[in-house]
């Protein structure tokens, strides 16, 4: 008798450990406990968080979680993983993220997206008068959560390139009173390199760049002769990738920043331009990449080159 008293005690202290209501209500206590019930007899091996007394499980390596609020009936809050905001290669920035946020919440009306400062959170909201009438359609949220997922990636394509189509005629329109660079024409070739971190090269000039092992790009460019005496041209790349994306510095709207000189010479000569990239591994994705080289604002060279 005493050790089943342990027991029971034991899957009583389990129990409140797990189903530490905090400030739930009762009836969202009951709601939180059948929900759990449910997604156990489902399969998905349900977790409890104590922080905000949501529900959580993962389905195919994805993370949701449900909230409660509210009574009579109650307010069940889907949420799915965000999509990640920042300022890195990997993140959704913040501005168009808005843009496409808005338009998928136009479309799904029983789904809103927020952009938040490092995310763009997702989520269903349902109301519900018992846990059974909230999963009676539980399946279709999933499919809800991936349609939502595929309209958002798409307006935020749409969005990212109205931008990036803007802020190309813009620089445009900045370039038109500006005066010609005395570099045009000057540049015969272009060739890029494999370094890392440290500067030390990987893979030489002209040789193949393979994404596996790429983290930094270095330029070099081949002057024709220079005539003029010795001069400091400072000089920008702007590096954009194969889906159209332009990668930047940091704040910037360019790629690279370099100081270079030429001296005097009727002979070509070569100059390299500080490295770029990211120690991040898929930074470079395979693909052809166009490079702009500007002086005083003014395209005065363009190449490509590929990664593979």
């Amino acid at each position: 008798m005493k050790t089943l008293n342990l027991i029971v005690g034991l899957l009583i202290a389990y129990s409140a450990s797990v189903f530490a209501a905090g400030d739930l209500t009762p009836a969202q206590e009951k709601a939180q406990r059948s929900l759990y019930a449910y997604l156990q007899k489902e399969k998905y091996e349900p977790t409890v968080d104590t922080s905000d007394n949501s529900v959580c499980f993962r389905r195919n390596g994805v993370l949701y979680w449900i909230t409660f609020d509210e009574d009579s009936p109650i307010l069940y809050t889907f949420h799915r993983k965000a999509f990640k905001v920042g300022e890195d290669e990997t993140s959704y920035k913040r501005k168009p993220s808005i843009i496409a946020a808005n338009e998928v919440n136009r479309k799904h009306k029983s789904l809103k997206l927020t952009v938040e400062e490092k995310k763009v959170d997702i989520a269903i909201q349902v109301y519900a008068a018992k846990t059974e009438d909230f999963t009676a359609v539980f399946s279709k949220y999933f499919s809800q959560f991936g349609n939502v997922d595929v309209d958002f990636k798409k307006e935020y394509k749409i969005a990212k390139n109205a931008e990036q189509e803007a802020r190309d005629k813009a620089e445009q329109e900045a370039r038109k009173n500006l005066p010609p660079s005395v570099l045009r024409g000057l540049i015969t070739n272009m060739s890029f390199r494999l370094v890392d971190d440290n500067g030390t090269e990987k893979t030489a000039y002209d040789k193949p760049l393979r994404s596996f092992n790429a983290k930094y790009i270095q330029a070099r460019l081949e002057f024709s002769s220079w005539t003029e005496p010795e001069t400091e041209f400072k000089l920008q790349l702007k590096v954009t990738r194969p889906n159209g994306q332009a990668i930047y510095l940091p704040g910037k709207k360019v790629s690279v920043e370099s100081k270079v000189t030429l001296k005097k010479t009727k002979k070509p000569q070569f100059v390299e331009l500080d490295q770029f990239g990211s120690t991040k591994p898929g930074f470079w994705k395979a693909g052809e990449y166009k490079v702009e080289v500007m002086e005083s604002g003014d395209v005065v060279y363009t190449t490509t080159y590929n990664i593979l």
